[in-house]
């Protein structure tokens, strides 16, 4: 079977057969209107379809008539779906339905748009050890789940793994696996199946994890241990024998990759991994990563690559870039029974009036007028009630978070202060230890977080913002996956906080999931309609997926609810990439206006200037206004990179190549694998006329995730990208990083 990476894949086979077809003959099934047809296989076909009640798109696989027979058959089927349906992962899409309609039965699930391991492979080439390791590692955590619910797989193959557009790894092909068994009496493909399916043992665990190995062994070499289709039972066997140690085809690969797979695809079931759990395990170590596997669905997810904790990051092109807020938020809530307005407290009748008002200031410190307020009211409680734990405590909080605004390491220190003296006043109150689990982890300490957090829960085990802290933790050990699930139990407890579905967001974003961020970011604004920064989150993931019109809407609301210079000047550099040129300069100047040292907004408008084509001398002025700004942060900062970048990109607006190159070459050197300081001072040389040095480093930057769109719609790089060496440098990139 032929597939087109151009045609989306369905969710419920994974299955292209040429070109989406509209649906002939019946155009409704049930309550869904056929749309298209883009898959037809040996049992059925799938559409891609329309649910009239719910008005959404769905992937709906129509049995083929006659395909079940009885209605013994359908209940079979029934109970596999239900199974199906209560297995929630991240790496399996969820089924929605089963049902008869006009002699047919069918199911449907969400549709998803990807390409097969299959066709990446043919495509770009063999994966390398350490993407195939964390596709394994995501395909043997969804395969546990699968286990765990009392249901084998029967089919894993590369045609059945798929890349979802935004990069998550989905196992897909349920539904029809008990259908195939009845009537074959045997289930999978043969070069995925384990040499006891041949002697006419029923499908296993044990199998189903022989056929994972299989699936690790191709995706790394492009061939099969073993080619079985089309043999015999005994000519079958006969190629058993004479399979290929995979070291033979990738002894490039490290020895650890090599004993897994080996492990997995054991002649004797016995010899293999004893569950996809265990196999997961195995995959995890390889990663560096040494969470359970199969405690729960929470830790059963992949790592993701390591990240600070941050609010969305906006790298913009050259002198453009949105510096993020960075808050490593949460505000804070009452929500532990112990230290809150209770006996435990310390509280005196004198402060409560004024530590309420704190603390509903604080749950609205996404201004950060209201964070200063809720400040200085909490210095008030503690000078006349020098005692109240929970005062001090919540202090440690706001100092926390006026950090997040200023980057001030004082407020740290003042924030650890204030919390150590909570706890001494109280020391059975768990939001100084949140607090200070936070810090660890912002600071690397993750050992010491996790200490903090384990304390925290110790003492209040529904505390969201301890599973919150935890979720920091993680990201800041790189464990993207895990922190979603630890905020997602934050956001379980404490359903109306506008902060878990931020911190969803955001760890979402991180791990490539765009809309599912955009999806927790307005959730996070219809909690709190006011909050700023949830529009202007909810503004970058936009603009990063190229919906510019979209992300300059919720940009004028997060201005709206809060103007800010930095607010204006995200604005303004997202109008250049829509050639809005006089409009940029307009919102650089409000940002100026609001903050005359921001560096960053008088780089957007030497930018803006220099994009329109005239205003030579204004553009000029800009970037010599920026060099000044610039030049005094560094000289406080004088091993920043990004900071160091963007000097060398401003002084290559003013002409000042030698000192551009200087600084260039420094910040490379500090930081030579960052994407945003590879993009900026790739751009740095292409203005200087080094093309031979622009192209690796924007190529690699690209390569290693920098937006796209920011790239095809940079006028001054029209050269380059219709250059045949970028394209080159490009794919060679890309094949590097698989």
């Amino acid at each position: 079977m032929n597939e087109d990476p151009t045609i989306p894949f369905d969710a419920a086979s994974g299955k292209q057969n040429g070109p989406m077809v509209q649906a002939e003959g019946t155009a409704t099934w049930g309550n869904f209107s056929l749309l298209a047809r883009v898959g037809l296989g040996g049992f059925g076909e799938v559409y891609r379809a329309w649910d009239i009640h719910l008005q959404r798109e769905v992937a709906l696989k129509l049995l083929l008539p006659g395909a079940v027979t009885s209605d013994m058959e359908y209940d079979a089927m029934l109970r596999e779906a239900r199974a199906l349906a209560s297995v929630r992962h991240p790496n399996i899409v969820p089924v929605h339905g089963i049902d008869r309609h006009n002699g047919r039965v069918g199911f449907w699930t969400d549709f998803v748009r990807g390409r097969t391991l299959s066709v990446l492979v043919r495509e770009q080439g063999t994966f390398g050890a350490h993407e195939a390791a964390l596709i394994g590692l995501d395909v043997a955590r969804a395969l546990s789940a699968v286990h765990r619910a009392g249901m084998l797989h029967r089919d894993i193959k590369a045609e059945n793994v798929m890349r979802e557009v935004g990069g998550r790894i989905l196992l897909m092909d349920f539904g029809l696996s008990a259908l195939e068994q009845s009537q074959t009496n045997i289930a999978g493909t043969p070069n995925y199946m384990a040499p006891e399916i041949f002697d006419g043992f029923r499908s296993t665990v044990a199998t189903d994890i022989y056929a994972l190995g299989v699936l690790l062994y191709f995706i790394v070499t492009g061939d099969f241990p073993a080619r079985l289709g089309g043999l015999t039972i005994n000519e079958a066997r006969a190629e058993f024998l004479r399979r290929k140690p995979l070291i033979d085809l990738r002894p490039d690969l490290p020895e650890p990759l090599l004993r897994i797979v080996s492990t997995a695809i054991e002649m004797d079931p016995a010899k293999r991994f004893t569950s996809a759990g265990q196999l997961a395990g195995a995959l995890a170590e390889t990663l560096g990563t040494h969470a359970p596997v199969e405690i729960s669905e929470a830790t059963d997810r992949a790592p993701a690559h390591k990240v600070a904790r941050r609010w969305i990051f906006s790298t913009l092109l050259a002198s453009a870039v949105v510096g993020a807020l960075s808050l490593a938020w949460f505000g804070t809530r009452p929500t532990s029974p112990r230290g809150t307005n209770g006996a435990d407290s310390g509280l005196s009748a004198s402060a409560n009036d004024q530590l309420s008002k704190a603390q509903d200031l604080l749950l609205r410190s996404y201004k950060e007028a209201n964070l200063n307020e809720a400040v200085k009211e909490l210095l008030a409680v503690v000078n006349t009630d020098p005692k109240n734990a929970l005062a001090h405590a919540r202090l440690g909080e706001a100092y926390f978070v006026q950090h997040g605004y200023s980057k001030d390491p004082k407020f740290l220190d003042m924030a650890k202060n204030a919390s150590n003296q909570a706890m001494q006043l109280n020391a059975e109150l768990a939001a100084p230890h949140v607090t200070l689990a936070r810090i660890a982890a912002a600071q690397g300490d993750t050992q010491m977080a996790t200490q903090y957090v384990n304390e925290a829960l110790k003492l209040d085990k529904h505390n969201a913002d301890a599973y919150g802290a935890q979720g920091e933790v993680y990201e800041a050990q790189g464990r993207g996956a895990d922190a979603i699930a630890e905020y997602q139990k934050a956001a379980d407890l404490a359903p109306d906080d506008w902060r878990w579905p931020m911190s969803l967001g955001v760890a979402e974003y991180n791990m490539g999931n765009r809309a599912e961020a955009i999806k927790q970011f307005q959730k996070a604004a219809a909690l709190a309609p006011d909050n700023a920064i949830a529009f202007y989150d909810l503004s970058l993931a936009h603009r990063q997926s190229g919906e510019l019109q979209q992300a300059q809407t919720e940009m004028e609301k997060a201005i709206h609810f809060d103007p800010t210079a930095q607010k204006y000047g995200a604005l303004g550099s997202l109008l250049l990439f829509e050639g809005k040129y006089d409009q940029a300069v307009e919102m650089e100047l409000k940002a100026i206006a609001l903050d005359p040292k921001n560096y960053v907004a008088y780089g957007n408008l030497g930018f803006a200037y220099s994009w329109s084509g005239k205003n030579h001398d204004k553009k000029i002025e800009a970037y010599r206004k920026a060099i000044e700004l610039e030049e005094a942060e560094h000289a406080a900062r004088p091993k920043d990179a990004w900071l160091i970048a963007c000097l060398a990109d401003s002084y290559s607006g003013v002409g000042d190549s030698a000192r551009s190159l200087v600084l260039a070459r420094q910040a490379l050197a500090l930081e030579p694998d960052d994407p945003n300081v590879n993009y900026k001072i790739g751009g740095v040389f292409e203005t200087l006329g080094q093309r031979s040095e622009a192209i690796p480093l924007i190529a690699k930057a690209l390569a290693n995730g920098y937006n796209v769109y920011e790239f095809e719609h940079n006028p001054e790089l029209v050269g380059l990208r219709a250059d045949p060496k970028f394209t080159a440098a490009l794919n060679s990139q890309k094949r590097g990083k698989s």
